[in-house]
C-alpha cells in the first residue's frame, strides 16, 4: 500500500472488493443506487475520513455510498487523492455543460496533485465497427450480426433511461479535459480496453493542471 491515499469510485455500481486495494487506504464507492447493495451512513464516512487524514488508521477500507455524484462531491468536505470514473463521462450532455460540470466538481473533490482515471466507449472504433456492419463483414452470421448491431447500440445510445450524452474519441477527449474544464490535464490515454467482454473503450488518464499563484 502506497501511503494513507484515498479513493473515490464515481458511479461505481457493482464492482468487486478489492478491485482498488493494493493502492488505497480509504476507498469509496458512490452510486445513486446499488442493486441490492446497501447505502452508506455519510455522517459515519466523514468520521471515518477524518481519521485516515490524521493517520489514525491505515488499513484498506471500502464504503459504499448510496447519492447523487453532483450533492455529494459539492458537499463532501474532504478530498481525495485520486477519482476512478469509469463508464459515468459518456452518460453527461456535452451541449448543456454537464462534461464541464463534472470535471469542475472533480475538481472541487480532489487535492491539488489529484489524478484521475476516465474509462468512456471509444467512438472512433464503434463507427469502424459501424462501416464493417455495412461493408456485410457480419451478414453471413445472423448471430454475430446481432450482437454486432445490440453492441453498436448499447455503445452508442445506451437506455432511455440512462442515454448517453455525449461522444469520446482521443481527440475529442483533449476538447473535451483541456478547454471545457481547464483543471485537468490528459496524461495518457490507453485504446483497445476491455471491460466485460468488450475491448471498446478507452481509458483516459488525467493529472491536475499546476494553479499558477
Amino acid at each position: 500500500m502506497t501511503g494513507n491515499k484515498t479513493l473515490l469510485n464515481l458511479g461505481s455500481g457493482k464492482v468487486g472488493i478489492d478491485d482498488f486495494s493494493d493502492d488505497y487506504s480509504l476507498v469509496v464507492h458512490l452510486d445513486a443506487g446499488y442493486p441490492g447493495g446497501e447505502e452508506g451512513d455519510i455522517g459515519d464516512l466523514f468520521q471515518l475520513h477524518g481519521r485516515y487524514l490524521r493517520d489514525e488508521i491505515s488499513y484498506h477500507q471500502e464504503v459504499f455510498v448510496t447519492a447523487d455524484i453532483f450533492d455529494f462531491m459539492y458537499a463532501y468536505p474532504y478530498k481525495f487523492h485520486h477519482i476512478n470514473a469509469d463508464r459515468i463521462f459518456e452518460h453527461m450532455f456535452y451541449d448543456s455543460g454537464q462534461i464541464g460540470q463534472l470535471l469542475d466538481a472533480c475538481n472541487q473533490i480532489t487535492h491539488d496533485d489529484g489524478t484521475m482515471t476516465i474509462i468512456v466507449p471509444d467512438a472512433e472504433k464503434l463507427s469502424k465497427l459501424v462501416l464493417n456492419i455495412e461493408s456485410g463483414m457480419y451478414c453471413q452470421n445472423a448471430i454475430d450480426m446481432n450482437s454486432k448491431v445490440l453492441l453498436v447500440n448499447s455503445e452508442f445510445q445506451n437506455t432511455r433511461s440512462d442515454p448517453h450524452g455525449s461522444t469520446w474519441t482521443p481527440i475529442m477527449a483533449h476538447h473535451y479535459i483541456d478547454s471545457e474544464g481547464g483543471t485537468w490535464h490528459i496524461d495518457a490515454i490507453e485504446r483497445d480496453v476491455s471491460l466485460k467482454g468488450r475491448d471498446i473503450y478507452m481509458k483516459i488518464k488525467c493529472i491536475k493542471t499546476a494553479v499558477t499563484p
